[in-house]
Parts: C-alpha cells; structure tokens; sequence
C-alpha cells in the first residue's frame, strides 16, 4: 500500500528537520502572549490573523478565514453564599453560556454524578441546588461529562448547578454549559465547595441553604475558522484533515489546551508542506475557534461545507496533543482502519496503539457525525479522572515542553503522509441512522439525550 522507499526518505526529512525545529514551542508561546483566544475577545481575532500569516509563511495554498456566526457569552459577574445555617461567601465563577439569574435553595450534594446516583436521587431535587464532582469515575466504562451532569440537572427541576473541581489546590475548573443554558452553572474550588458539603453535615437539620447570582452577557457574535491546503496530486480532489482548536478558556492562556494542539498541527502541516508534490491527497490544515463552548467552530465548518464532505476521506483531531504522554490513534469507529494504521505504525518503526473509542466532546465529533472516517491522537498514558491544569487559570506556558511539540508533530506528519498516500482508503463515509446506532452501542445514546450533543 505505501512506496516505502520514498517514505523513509520522507520520514528523515521530516525527523530530521521536526526534531530541531523550534517553531512549535514559538507558536505556542506566541498564543499564550495574546492571551486566552476565547470566542469574542481581541486575542481570538488577533490569533486569527497570526495563524493566517503563519499559513502562508509555511507555503500552505487557499489560505483563508471563513466566517460564521454563533450565539455567544461574555463573563459578567458571579456569587455564592450560604444563607443557612450560617452566612458565608465562596469565592466561584461563571461557567460558560450562564446567563442572569438570582436562586436560592437548598444544597443537594450529587457526588459523583454517576446515573446510578441521578436515578436513584431523581424524586428528591426538584428545587434544589446541585453541587457535584467534575471528576469522571473510570469504572463506569465512559466519560460522564460536565454537559451530561447539568443536562440531567435540569432535567430534575434543579435550581441551580455547582461544579466542584475533583482536584485541590484551591483552583476553580471552567467549562462550556449549553447555550441557552436554563439554569445557572458556576464552578467552585474543591477546598471550598467540600467546606460547603461539610456545612451541610453538621447543621442542626442536616441541610445548608445557599444563594447564587450570576450576571453574564449573552449575545450573537463572529468567528473564523482557519484554512490551509497542502495540495495532493494523483488524488488531488480527495482530503485529508488535520484539525485542532486554537482557543483557551478565557481564565488562562489555554497553553496546554489547546494552543499546544494547534501548534502541532500547525507545525506537521508546515513539514508535510516541504513535500508538496509528492502527496496524493490534499492534506487540510484546520484551526477552529470556540471549541470550549461547544465544538462550534468544527460543526459551523461541517455545516458550511454540506457539499463537499463526501470528499474528505479521514479526519484527525489533535484537541491536547504536544504533551507528555504515550500516544495512541483512537477511532471513532471504523475498525476497518485498525489494519491500515498497524501497518503504518510498523511501517514508520514507531510503535503506537491504534483501536476504536467514540468520543463526543472534541472537534472530530462533527465530522464523524457526518458519517466522515475520523479519530483523535489520544494519551493512554493512564487513567484519566481529573483535568489537572486544564480549564484552570494555570493552564500556563510553563508547563508546555517543546520536545514533547517536536515529538508529536513529526508523529502526526509522519501518519498523516501515509494516510494521504494510501492506495484504496478502506473506510466508506457512514449514515447517520448508522452513526446513532454506534452511539447507542457505545453507551453513549443517554449523553445525547442529557447534553443536546446532536448536531442541529
């Protein structure tokens, strides 16, 4: 399937020239300097321009912004108090897309907001306010993300949603509600929100009252996807993409999430750009924006771009890439390419585990709703239940090491210049009657259900 010959006159080029290249880290640097990136503020707009200009720089063609609208929020102002038995304030945040609201209520502590918990609790929430655990219990054999939780929330009559981070440290953990969120959300400090939990415990009734009020600007907004070719040429009119979110939550930098991601897919573009000619399929650099509230830079491009989807036979998501960690391709399903990325990795003599997992909270999910063969570069390092730095203020520079950029750039291009040269792709784009029926298979059918994560 590959001419191995010239891959591995491909592959010391793009090792030798990846591996000594501090373009990267300097990108990555540079993203972090103009500051979060987040939907709506000058540093989005300013990173736009800043990775058109790289775009070009690295000989990429059909360079371009495409625009689109999308409601978006603007952080305001938010509080926590208990009311009773005692009167304290807690130092919290907005979650994104909460708008104005003023609740009071009881205090319901959820734990770790498995279904079990919601199920067997459902009869006694109407009213109250929901304090919760961010973190994703491994046993339950799938992520029980933040969406999932507020969805079921509201769904019980809740008043009002607290997200407690599952890590210390005294650091409050963002993250995108749903737009048009119904109830408030606000995120809260571990130490603080299990002050509040212990409250509740040794009161005289067993019950804490509190009050949020949250003041936040909900409003329609602008924002460009970022676009760059690689042209291929016996199958020119056949695409591949490369994709990943240049925004941060707007509390930090975003430096590991996701400057870090676009730097890498940034950078294999530019090594796969030294190659132009020899690709057979065109190789699509993506930058979106306004990932952290909602895919919605990847689903306004699925949605823009109706008629040609047929056209892109793979799609690669790099949402965390550049950190440490072993790495693996994760399919959302098509197992059909499980023998195509094994012979790639024994052909690349570097060895990398490859296997299917649906995930619906990245920038391949779109694609792959659309029936579009397409997968993420994961770290399966180990179980994962907290975000560490991530959705926190110290999402920092600091923590971004520019071998780990290196490492995974070249990995990606190396990859992404076998896929484009694959004779006979073997994944056929799916239904989405079939990609629901994967869903449900997954487990994940109840995810739809409670987190509105259907592309509409």
């Amino acid at each position: 399937m590959l001419n191995t010959g010239y891959m591995e006159k491909l592959d010391r080029d793009l090792l030798g020239e990846g591996m000594l290249s501090g373009e990267p880290y300097t990108l990555v640097e540079d993203l972090s300097d103009m500051g979060s990136r987040f939907g709506g503020t000058e540093s989005e707009r300013e990173a736009v321009e800043y990775l058109l200009q790289k775009m070009r720089s690295y000989g990429f063609d059909n360079v371009h912004k495409e625009p689109f609208t999308y409601t978006g929020w603007r952080r305001g102002t938010a509080s926590l108090a208990a009311t009773h038995p005692v009167t304290q304030e807690y130092d919290v945040i907005s979650l994104p897309h909460c708008g104005s609201f003023s609740v009071e209520g009881e205090l319901h502590y959820m734990g770790l907001g498995t279904p079990a918990e919601w199920e067997s609790q459902q009869d006694n929430l109407e009213g109250k306010i929901i304090i919760v655990d961010a973190k994703s219990p491994h046993w339950i054999g799938r992520g029980i993300h933040r969406l999932e939780k507020y969805g079921r929330a509201v769904l019980a009559g809740a008043a009002g949603f607290i997200w407690m981070r599952d890590q210390g440290g005294f650091l409050v953990e963002t993250g995108g509600l749903r737009p048009g969120a119904e109830i408030p959300g606000i995120a809260i400090s571990r130490e603080e929100g299990m002050h509040l939990i212990r409250l509740a415990k040794s009161s005289g009734d067993g019950s804490v009252h509190v009050r949020i009020e949250t003041e936040n600007m909900v409003e329609e907004m602008t924002s460009w996807n970022v676009v760059g070719d690689i042209p291929g040429e016996e199958m020119g009119d056949r695409v591949v993409i490369i994709g990943a979110h240049f925004d941060g939550h707007d509390i930090a930098p975003g430096s590991m999430d996701d400057a870090s991601g676009a730097a890498v897919a940034m950078e294999s573009g530019r090594l796969l750009a030294r190659h132009r000619g020899r690709l057979a399929r065109t190789i699509r650099i993506i930058c979106f924006p306004v990932e952290e509230i909602g895919l919605i830079g990847s689903r306004r491009y699925v949605q823009a771009h109706q008629g040609e989807l047929n056209r892109i036979d793979f799609m690669l998501n790099l949402d965390g890439a550049g950190r440490s960690g072993e790495k693996a391709v994760m399919l959302q399903a098509w197992p059909e390419l499980l023998p195509v990325f094994k012979e790639i990795s024994g052909d690349m003599r570097w060895p990398f585990v490859t296997d299917t997992a649906f995930g619906m909270s990245s920038d391949m999910y779109p694609f792959s709703y659309m029936g579009i063969p397409s997968g993420r570069l994961a770290d399966i390092s180990g179980v994962k239940t907290g975000r560490n730095w991530g959705h926190t203020i110290a999402d920092t520079l600091d923590k971004v090491s520019s071998l780990d950029l290196r490492s995974d750039s070249t990995l990606v291009a190396r990859i992404m210049a076998r896929v484009a040269n694959w004779d006979n792709w073997p994944a056929d784009h799916k239904t989405t009657d079939e990609i629901l029926n994967i869903i449900e298979r997954a487990g994940l059918g109840e995810v739809l259900h409670y987190s509105n994560k259907k592309l509409t």
